[in-house]
């Protein structure tokens, strides 16, 4: 009988601590899928049974002599951003696989039912249209419903076998589909054809429903002071409501549709501009920002991780540095595949460990990450794929020393940054500097001579 981890949820993964309970082939925990789906040639003797502790030597790293034989290079690149807690003995944790943080929402749930391999059309980018035109919600959800395709119209009364005629009901000269509805029928081409701007009459009648859509609701010029996007959902939405009226009797008097229509999207754009100055949305200020050298009895530590892909290939760097801005030591670190904030954590835990063995007492450590200065801060769910890091770098954290951690922007953070990237063109691994490295002298200069650079700040 398959054991209960075959046969149930398969967005469920491992968070590995010291590797004991996941399995190293068979459980899902490096990759969106078991590592055994992607061996390439004869499958190593005990595929099933394997833990991941037994291919991880304390002191040594991975085992690759018994692993690069049946991966892909991208695998082994992965491996290397990944290590086994044989300090703490933490567990192996469950956790949701199928979102960023590793917490099991409906959202993530639903989205992992409805994977499909089946090729089919991508319509993410057009519903995010659809739920970012600035319009009323009403007019929004109008608009999904016509995107599915699931407005009931004659047509789709005829498919049914509740009429018995598709025929427009208002022009009878055509079949009521939603395109001939909101577009094609008398009703509403002489609406279109006096406000559609001019750069748009020469496929707005010729595109397809969804083509036409999606070209409209991503138009961002302005027609008469209103976006277009804006313009075209109102009169969308109010062709449907009048063709209703015509078909049911229930029209009211209007003069000039085209003016009540730019109307009512002038005001939606009013309104929309009111709520956005009411205090919800702050300004922002251009500032000049620098790097601030440590306190007085202080090293300051300074560390960035960049990830090209994210997840993609990834590297770290840092640098300590004294009060009056000169170097102490620094590194830079070339981790092989991961993502970006796994990334950034590297640089972390390295930059701790070169202060510990500097024996600093007093470490300022500032980072560019907002989400990874969190996690150092307010802590981590045990779930998270990024906590084996985490926890880490609390083990240094939390010695005998003090340690203040601080966020700060990237124009404060050149020289971490330029080491980060530096560590791209060098082998994989860690890689320690006594001195600075010649390709980031120069912003070692600048930031002791207190250069400064623009950044346009939320107040």
């Amino acid at each position: 009988m398959l054991g209960m981890r075959e046969v149930v949820i398969p967005g469920v993964s491992w968070v590995v601590g010291n590797g004991q309970t996941t399995r190293f082939w068979a459980d899902k925990w490096l990759m969106n899928t078991p590592l055994r789906e992607d061996i390439i040639g004869p499958a190593p003797v005990g595929l099933e049974e394997a833990r991941v502790c037994d291919l991880w030597q304390h002191g040594r790293g991975w085992l690759l002599e018994n692993i690069v034989p049946y991966v892909a290079p991208d695998i082994r690149l992965r491996l290397t951003a990944v290590v086994v807690d044989n300090i703490t003995g933490v567990r192996d944790r469950l956790s949701w696989g199928e979102s960023l943080d590793g917490k099991f929402t409906v959202k993530s749930a639903y989205s992992s039912l409805m994977k499909d391999s089946t090729p089919r059309s991508n319509l993410s980018r057009m519903y995010d249209r659809v739920w970012k035109v600035i319009a009323p919600e009403r007019v929004k959800i109008f608009l999904w419903l016509g995107v599915h395709q699931v407005i009931m119209t004659n047509m789709e009364r005829q498919r049914r076998h509740l009429s018995e005629t598709g025929i427009c009901q208002v022009c009878k000269g055509g079949d009521e589909t939603i395109i001939h509805i909101l577009r094609d029928c008398p009703a509403m081409y002489g609406i279109w054809t006096r406000i559609i701007p001019r750069r748009k009459r020469g496929t707005f009648f010729t595109q397809t429903l969804l083509e036409w859509v999606y070209d409209n609701l991503g138009d961002s010029g302005e027609v008469d002071g209103c976006p277009w996007s804006t313009l075209y959902a109102i009169a969308v939405w109010w062709g449907w409501k009048w063709r209703c009226g015509n078909v049911f009797g229930v029209n009211g008097k209007c003069r000039d549709r085209v003016k009540f229509v730019r109307d009512q999207a002038g005001e939606v754009i009013q309104a929309h501009l009111v709520e956005g100055n009411s205090g919800k949305s702050r300004g922002r200020i251009e500032r000049m920002v620098s790097w601030v050298k440590p306190a007085e009895g202080w090293v300051k530590l300074n560390t960035d991780g960049a990830s090209k892909g994210n997840p993609g290939l990834a590297s770290a760097g840092g640098i300590l540095r004294k009060l009056d801005g000169s170097w102490i030591g620094g590194f830079a670190v070339n981790i092989g595949i991961c993502s970006a904030p796994l990334a950034e954590l590297w640089g972390v835990y390295y930059g701790l460990y070169i202060a510990w063995e500097r024996k600093i007492t007093r470490l300022e450590l500032e980072v560019d990450s907002e989400l990874v200065v969190g996690f150092l801060t307010t802590g981590i769910s045990d779930s998270h794929p990024l906590s084996f890091l985490v926890r880490l770098c609390y083990g240094f954290i939390s010695r005998d020393w003090i340690v203040r951690i601080s966020h700060v922007y990237r124009e404060a953070n050149r020289l971490a940054d330029g080491l980060a990237n530096y560590a791209f063109s060098l082998p994989l691994g860690f890689h320690a500097f006594d001195v600075c490295p010649e390709i980031v002298y120069s912003v070692l200069v600048e930031d002791k001579n207190g250069a400064a650079y623009p950044r346009s700040i939320r107040l």
